[in-house]
């Protein structure tokens, strides 16, 4: 990944080496400026998806902010901590707004410069309709966990914050389950969107173990039958 020299260092320090799926397929159109749907389960990196690209593009250009929205609490302090993690050292800051804390130290920090803004849609409209955020200083915007938002019942929120947002922008949208409502407000908010899907499927159940075999196209039907074999002790 063309990251710069600072953010690759921070990588390394996590001990991050090889991408996950999502990563290699949607970082790259992340950094190229498009719009992106990334449908990935929970736990295969999404956040580092949207938060390495995003981060690189600050520190080339400063003037870019970046709002991020997610349905919990929990969900943005996490966000928080990988950010923390990624951005040491770069002179990248954020400000977490989110329902359940004290909104005047909220309106404290966001009166000094922070390129992101990670906050639950409540609170972020609050502070919105109360000009404590001017959306129009905003060429990102990610929706994370946009099925979550959606069954929370966030879409109201949704609506209204969209209103500010300015027309031109980049607009990153990730779930992990790949619903109508997500697709409607893909329709509804992103420009042409490039498509990332990976395992989106139900996870497996607690039972059930899983193993991958690496082998040849012209192997794989011997190694199936053997595996039956084996496994089974009859080929069915």
């Amino acid at each position: 990944m063309a990251f710069v020299d600072e953010l690759k260092r921070n990588v390394s320090r996590k001990g991050y080496i090889l991408p996950t799926p999502i990563q290699d397929k949607a970082i790259p159109h992340v950094m190229a400026g498009r719009d992106v749907v990334g449908i990935a389960n929970t736990g295969t990196g999404k956040t580092a998806t949207f938060l390495l690209p995003l981060l690189d593009k600050v520190k080339r250009d400063p003037s870019k902010n970046v709002l991020i929205m997610v349905p919990t609490r929990e969900l943005a302090c996490q966000i928080q901590n990988e950010f923390t993690a990624f951005s040491f050292g770069l002179g990248i800051f954020s400000a977490v707004c989110v329902g359940g804390a004290s909104i005047v130290n909220q309106k404290k920090t966001l009166r000094y410069k922070n390129n992101f803004i990670i906050g639950t849609p409540g609170r972020l409209k609050d502070l919105i309709e109360q000009k404590c955020i001017r959306l129009s200083e905003f060429s990102t915007v990610v929706l994370d966990e946009a099925d979550r938002m959606l069954d929370m019942g966030f879409g109201v929120q949704l609506e209204r914050i969209a209103k500010h947002l300015p027309p031109t922008r980049q607009t990153l949208m990730f779930s992990a389950t790949f619903q109508k409502n997500i697709l409607y407000l893909a329709d509804k908010y992103l420009l042409n969107p490039e498509r990332v899907t990976i395992g989106s499927g139900p996870a497996p159940a607690a039972k059930i173990k899983q193993e991958m075999i690496r082998t040849s196209e012209a192997d794989k039907y011997t190694i199936l039958l053997d595996e039956l074999t084996k496994r089974e002790g009859s080929v069915i």
